[in-house]
Formats: structure tokens, sequence, C-alpha cells
């Protein structure tokens, strides 16, 4: 069969286009699989003073949970006294709004794609697995028990 020259000009667009539409989906691909849409964040949380080495805090006579006039409950050192802070207790009014706030946080979380979760849950695995963050942890949990935490991790 002879080609005509009436029909390769209707033809060849469409071959142009086609070629144009793979060269941009191979472009697209490259981008993507390079470029991982569901790395971890980054993120650092700083250590608390009170988990510094070289830290002294107020040292309390009478150690207690309990603060005269005030709903607060203080946090210390059951085997120094010394005070590490202080945490305002929820109120029913405020466990209600927490309540409301996680209810509408998990309409959103709902609408996110799997890989958004993903992402998510790589960063909070990241975050755990992060050598820094593991040698400050015995250093963050220790002196609200009492205990000492003399060694880091190496």
């Amino acid at each position: 069969m002879e080609l005509s020259s009436a029909f390769l000009p209707t033809e060849l667009p469409w071959l142009e286009i086609s070629i144009a539409l793979l060269c941009v989906t191979a472009a697209c691909s490259i981008f993507y699989l390079s470029h991982d849409v569901e790395c971890p964040i980054h993120y650092e949380i700083p250590v608390p003073e009170q988990c510094k080495p070289g830290w002294t805090g107020k040292v309390l006579e009478e150690p207690s949970i309990k603060i005269t006039g005030s709903s607060a409950i203080q946090c210390y050192n059951p085997a120094t006294g010394q005070l590490l802070g202080q945490v305002n207790p929820a109120t029913p009014d405020g466990i209600d709004r927490a309540i409301s706030k996680a209810t509408e946080a998990q309409k959103e979380w709902a609408k996110t794609s799997f890989g958004q979760r993903r992402k998510v849950l790589r960063t909070m695995l990241k975050y755990a697995e992060v050598e820094d963050a593991m040698k400050e942890t015995p250093l963050t949990r220790c002196p609200s028990t009492g205990s000492y935490w003399t060694t880091r991790t190496q």
C-alpha cells in the first residue's frame, strides 16, 4: 500500500503529540522517582534545661505534687527534691475541647492519602531512630523517677 501525500500531514501531528506526551511522562516519572514525596520531615525537639548536664534547679524544702493555692501539679526529682516544672491538670471542659479538636482532626486525617499518612509515620519513625534523640531519652525520663543516668550511649 502506497502512502499518499494527503495521508501523511494528517497523521504527522498525532505522531508528534504522542512523542511529546511520552517525553513529558518520562520526565515526570524520573522527577517523581528521584524526589520521594513520602520522605520523612526533619524536625528537632530541644532538650529541656532540666535534662542538660550541670543543671541545678530549685530544691524544694518539702517536695509535694501539690502547690498551696494553685491547681497546678508540681513535678520534682524525688531523689534530690529538685523542682522540674509544673503542669496544669486537665479540667472536664478542657477534656471536652480536646475531644472536639481530635474529632475535627480525624475528619482531616481521613481525607489524607495513604502516601501522606506513610510520610507522617516515617517522620515519627525517623525521630525514634535518631541517635541523638535516643541518647537524650534517658536523661529526660530519669529525673522525674528519682533515677540517675550517669553514662550516655556512645
